[in-house]
């Protein structure tokens, strides 16, 4: 009978995941071909009559993605919804590859290089469109995608892992590595201020929380070094020297009576009361959305923000993860949105009596761009949107590889 080499497969396995990683913020097309060489090995894989093992995180996983069709199915947005549920659902798939060929630590190091060589290239693209538009830095950061969003979230979550990675090579007394990283953060970061995204900011500022908390071997000192942070965030934001600066009037906009996206919240509230089963169904919201909009506006005078809001609506997009999951799966946005917290829980869980080896590092940097993902996702539909949902996907594909190696 034909024997399939073991090393080819793996061979292949690896190859997907350092070009999924190097593209992960360069190329959505550069992402897919990763996520085709890794079907490829996976499925030589199975050829070869390797043994597969779901952890419970996978099955939690697997089984929110069989239902999100079916739901999408019995929606008011019928076969059209089910067609986009499927149609979306390969995206994810990869984090089931991932781990089968990212056990060996010499592999995981390599991924994080081209990790890191990733955001260098996407900051200096970056660059390269700032000095298009003459330097005109009043301009949110935009590299390779069509939504400065887009880089503002996949920022925030990266920069998790580098930290870590900065972290750990000083802990090894590797210097190259500790500069390459701690000028691949300080890009990151950079550039994150740059993109003027609150919610990506939150969500940076979150992880960075949840991170240094297990980074620190003292909570004392982590509790101290927290709370003195707060008191000179606060003093600062609060100072006259940063009165009219661009950066802390993002947050003050917050404070707009017309704001958009409470509006679109509300029209999501509000499809969710009247669909709480099976919700209206995938990439269905804007119908509904639109007609929230026209009816709320239809005693005002048209304006500029009306038409905005009308053109929002219709785009279907409602600029939150929770509030889309309510308005568009129904009641399984309860399971969905659990999905996950559990696996943040697994991974606190690992990490809390767990000596601090490499594995330690790598699942903590991935908690950290975890918790970057859901708490962006209060003020961006993270998930439905492809740059999010990839990173997302290698952020459970690395932390998974390491489950798997023990």
């Amino acid at each position: 009978m034909f024997k399939i080499n073991q090393n080819i497969y793996n061979k292949i396995g690896e190859l997907g995941v350092y070009i999924y990683t190097l593209s992960l913020f360069i190329s959505k097309s550069g992402v897919n071909i990763g996520l085709g060489l890794l079907a490829l090995a996976f499925l030589l894989y199975l050829l070869d009559k390797r043994k597969v093992t779901l952890t419970p995180e996978e099955k939690y996983i697997l089984v929110v993605l069989i239902l999100l069709p079916i739901f999408s199915l019995f929606s008011v947005g019928g076969t059209y919804s089910f067609q986009r549920a499927l149609e979306k659902s390969y995206r994810y798939i990869g984090l089931f590859f991932i781990p089968y060929f990212l056990y060996k630590d010499r592999v995981v190091k390599i991924v994080l290089s081209l990790f890191s060589l990733s955001i260098i290239v996407c900051f200096i693209n970056g660059i390269l469109y700032y000095k298009k538009l003459k330097w005109n830095f009043n301009v949110r950061f935009l590299s390779f995608s069509s939504n400065t969003l887009d880089e503002a979230h996949i920022l925030a979550m990266g920069s998790m892992l580098i930290l870590v990675a900065v972290v750990y090579y000083i802990k090894e007394r590797k210097y190259i590595f500790t500069l390459l990283f701690t000028l691949t953060l300080i890009l990151a970061v950079s550039a994150l201020v740059m993109t003027q995204g609150r919610g990506a900011w939150l969500g940076f500022g979150a992880g960075l929380f949840v991170v240094s908390f297990f980074l620190f071997k003292s909570k004392k000192i982590f509790i101290a070094i927290t709370i003195l942070t707060l008191l000179l965030g606060y003093e600062s934001i609060n100072s006259k020297a940063l009165e009219n600066n661009r950066y802390i009037k993002r947050f003050e906009s917050i404070k707009n009576k017309d704001n958009s996206r409470i509006l679109l919240w509300k029209s999501g509230i509000e499809m969710y009361k009247a669909n709480p089963i099976f919700g209206v169904g995938r990439d269905n919201a804007g119908v509904y959305s639109l007609e929230y909009m026209k009816n709320h506006f239809k005693e005002q005078k048209p304006n500029y923000f009306s038409k905005k809001m009308l053109e929002l609506a219709g785009a279907g997009n409602l600029h939150s993860l929770y509030v889309t999951a309510l308005a568009e799966e129904g009641i399984l946005s309860i399971p969905f949105i659990g999905m996950f917290l559990f696996i943040l829980y697994r991974q606190g869980r690992y990490c809390i009596s767990r000596e601090r080896d490499f594995n330690f590092y790598l699942v903590v940097g991935t908690m950290g761009m975890l918790v970057a993902f859901l708490v962006g996702g209060f003020t961006e539909n993270v998930w439905r949107e492809i740059w999010k949902s990839n990173m997302f996907v290698f952020i459970v594909g690395l932390y998974l590889s390491r489950v798997k190696q023990e």
